[in-house]
């Protein structure tokens, strides 16, 4: 075994508290490139145009059909050895959370339950005016008649009219 690898195992069974820091480099494996990597959403979206609460608030359509072009990526990709690893740490007793930037919920999917995600996730949507929460698997079914999606209580006529659906940031 390498010996940065058994370093980190020593550390990782010495540790009385540990946590995983995650990004993208760890869902690459499982085919969703880097952001940020040629071919990726940043290279088609402006991310300052579509994931900012600015963006959803004057931009809506812009901001849902960026979604729809990430949920394409997401829905496709399955935990890698990496995602599993995690969860089976954490299934141990040996890691307490994951604290991640990624969207994509492979972590939960693997099976780890103690994940923070940093920029929010594909998991949970919500009106940003009333607060009520949708099934994400809504967001799956959208076509470009749906999009801006909007609340069912709200509707268009809510409070100044921008009562749109976001992405839920976990905590």
């Amino acid at each position: 075994m390498d010996e940065a690898l058994c370093k980190a195992a020593r550390l990782l069974r010495n540790a009385r508290h540990a946590f995983a820091l995650t990004g993208a480099g760890l869902s690459v494996a499982s085919g969703i490139p880097d952001f940020r990597s040629p071919g990726g959403l940043w290279s088609r979206h402006d991310p300052m145009e579509v994931a900012t609460a600015e963006a959803l608030r004057f931009a809506p359509r812009r901001v849902w059909e960026f979604l729809v072009d990430a949920l394409a990526t997401l829905r496709q990709a399955k935990p890698n050895p990496g995602h599993v690893a995690l969860a089976r740490l954490e299934r141990e007793g040996r890691l307490e959370a994951v604290v991640t930037q990624n969207i994509d919920g492979l972590h939960q999917t693997a099976g780890s339950r103690h994940v923070i995600e940093f920029h929010g996730g594909i998991g949970r949507y919500y009106c940003m005016g009333c607060g009520r929460e949708y099934d994400p698997a809504l967001a799956y079914r959208l076509t470009s008649r749906d999009i801006p999606w909007l609340c069912d209580a709200c509707g268009p006529n809510g409070a100044a009219g921008h009562r749109f659906l976001r992405r839920r940031y976990s905590p």
